[in-house]
């Protein structure tokens, strides 16, 4: 099983940016926009909204492959490799994707507790 929170993902993205604090950012936002996603993907889901399920699943998909969170990554793929995408059983998809952004998020929470954290996300994570 792949792990919530993959660091070497996250260092790539600090090296593409070229800044610790621009990745901690956008960490800190994936991190907050992750019940607003799921529930996108909840709601094209109960509406059996094709396009909008598989754009609100590429989106996460998307912004886990880049911040790190491998679980939700793999999951999303799975998902969209569903050739009846709108069809999907709504429940065991969004309960799975909420455990694993909760497990992302704790993961990342003891990322900023580290001496290593940028400054950004420790502060970010303090205030959530």
């Amino acid at each position: 099983m792949k792990p919530p929170f993959d660091h070497g993902t996250y260092d790539k993205l600090v090296d593409a940016l070229g800044s610790q604090d621009l990745a901690a950012a956008f960490l800190d936002s994936f991190t907050s926009m992750l019940e607003s996603r799921i529930r996108r993907i909840e709601q094209a889901l109960i509406t059996q909204d094709r396009e909008e399920a598989i754009t609100a699943l590429l989106s996460l998909r998307s912004s886990a492959s880049m911040v790190g969170a491998a679980q939700l990554e793999e999951s999303t793929t799975k998902a969209l490799a569903g050739e009846r995408i709108e069809s999907t059983p709504v429940g065991p998809l969004v309960r799975k994707l909420q455990g694993q952004a909760d497990l992302f998020t704790r993961a990342t929470l003891q990322l900023s507790r580290t001496d290593a954290a940028p400054q950004a996300v420790r502060g970010a994570r303090k205030r959530a």
